[in-house]
């Protein structure tokens, strides 16, 4: 079969067979070549070779079949032919490695028929190269390890059906996640688990999904023990031909955080942005970051008016710096609380307001000092109306302790002295005064009497009318 001299080449004395034998060799498309089972040399090659491995026909001829196979994929080769030896007729088939004359390694298919050449035993190797096919396959399985891998291993539900939503497969974490037992989905509709409303009925959803219109979402899916829970699903409709994959999460205690998140809020908003008390989140430096919605029902500013400014502004100069020097702790304390001081409202006024301050600035969700004020104004203004009235009361009690002093030391003297000069008379003793004298001393003691009593009635008559 080769191209020299040799025994066994192909001339024009051949016969016709030989001929037709030689030109499907050389004109086959696949690379085929001829080598001797004993010295492994190669004796013929067909073009189809020396253009898809590089080397020239020359280059062939010269060398051996170990040329063309990596180092590591010799020993393989080596105990191929020598089964091959074993026997007179044989053919062979299988996957190798060959290697190009510019190094590149392809995977091979080999078909091959024990020949005699000139005598000797050879072998006609056809080789087709299957690289890309190999690869592809490769890709497939790693594809398909991966699938697999996801599918057994995957906390959530994957779930195969067919075209008319009958489950073909599924994963161990269907069966957990909805209590049942593999036996027990065998036939079974994807419908039978799914929570519709009754208008619309379980064709209608997946006739939508097969037309692509439904791919993802959330569903109520049906335990087996009649529970419910909430999945969030993504569909794709022939992963194969009549093959469509549904992924199920089990998102139930999310959207029940979530729910308790919103009630949450919503206790929130009541709390602080409808309740009496003014709530605002203020830096280290007093500067508002937040103000609820209650500040303007209270002190007449909107809540943006106030954000970015300084809270200390807002404060009577004669209050600012008790409540600046409080504020400063709030750096090494938790918490503080003020004495009542005074802020501007939206009408230039002032109002009374005492507050809390609670420093929370390691929150994430609140970065700042949050303080809760509440509006006492009425309370501080009752209270002076109140100091006042006790004032007033104060002095009338002294002026009536006055009058008393007056009643009980004053009125005495002169009333003590009448009370003696009319026992004189009574009894006739006088000690040697004089009628008359005694009169004049009546008289005298009764106008200074008269004289208190009217000053009493004075002092009494302008505590009624300062009372008034």
């Amino acid at each position: 079969m080769s191209t020299g001299k040799q025994e066994g080449s192909w001339n024009g004395t051949q016969p016709a067979s030989e001929i037709m034998y030689h030109d499907l060799f050389e004109l086959n498309p696949q690379p085929m070549w001829v080598y001797d089972l004993e010295t492994y040399q190669i004796l013929d090659v067909n073009e189809s070779a020396v253009r898809h491995y590089g080397y020239s026909k020359q280059e062939f001829m010269s060398m051996t079949i170990l040329a063309l196979r990596p180092e590591i994929d010799i020993p393989r080769l080596v105990e191929a032919v020598e089964k091959v030896k074993k026997h007179d007729k044989l053919y062979s088939s299988g996957l190798y490695r060959h290697r190009k004359k510019n190094g590149e390694i392809i995977d091979v298919r080999i078909q091959s028929n024990i020949v005699q050449v000139g005598g000797r035993k050879a072998e006609l190797v056809l080789s087709a190269d299957v690289t890309t096919m190999i690869a592809a396959e490769r890709e497939k399985r790693k594809s398909d390890d991966k699938f697999k891998a996801i599918f057994d291993n995957t906390t959530d539900a994957i779930l195969l059906s067919d075209n008319d939503g009958v489950c073909i497969d599924l994963n161990n974490a269907t069966l957990e996640m909805l209590g049942y037992k593999q036996d027990e989905f065998q036939h079974c509709s994807i419908g039978q688990f799914l929570e519709l409303p009754e208008e619309t009925p379980f064709s209608v959803v997946w006739k939508n999904f097969l037309n692509g219109e439904i791919l993802n979402g959330t569903m109520k899916v049906r335990r087996r023990d009649g529970s419910f829970m909430i999945g969030s699903f993504n569909a794709k409709p022939n992963i194969l031909p009549g093959v469509h994959m549904c992924v199920i999460t089990d998102i139930t205690d999310r959207i029940e955080k979530q729910q308790e998140l919103l009630a949450s809020e919503r206790r929130f908003k009541a709390l602080v942005q409808e309740g009496a008390d003014l709530i605002s989140i203020v830096d280290e430096g007093g500067n508002y970051k937040f103000v609820s919605e209650s500040c303007y029902p209270i002190l007449g500013i909107r809540p943006e008016d106030l954000v970015g400014k300084n809270a200390f502004d807002f404060i009577h100069p004669d209050d600012r710096e008790a409540v600046l020097a409080l504020f400063l702790e709030i750096l090494t304390k938790r918490q503080i609380k003020t004495e009542p001081f005074r802020f501007t409202d939206g009408y230039g006024e002032y109002r009374w307001i005492t507050t809390t301050a609670t420093n929370m600035t390691d929150d994430p969700a609140v970065g700042g000092v949050v303080t809760n004020s509440r509006d006492i104004t009425e309370a501080m203004l009752k209270a002076h109306d109140l100091r006042i009235s006790n004032e007033r009361y104060r002095q009338q009690n002294e002026k009536l302790r006055d009058i008393a002093w007056t009643q009980s030391h004053v009125v005495r003297a002169p009333l003590v002295r009448l009370m003696g000069l009319v026992d004189l008379l009574d009894t006739g003793e006088c000690g040697g005064l004089g009628m008359e004298t005694v009169l004049e001393h009546i008289r005298s003691s009764a106008g200074e009497l008269d004289e208190v009593i009217r000053e009493i009635v004075r002092k009494a008559d302008k505590v009624q009318n300062d009372d008034e």
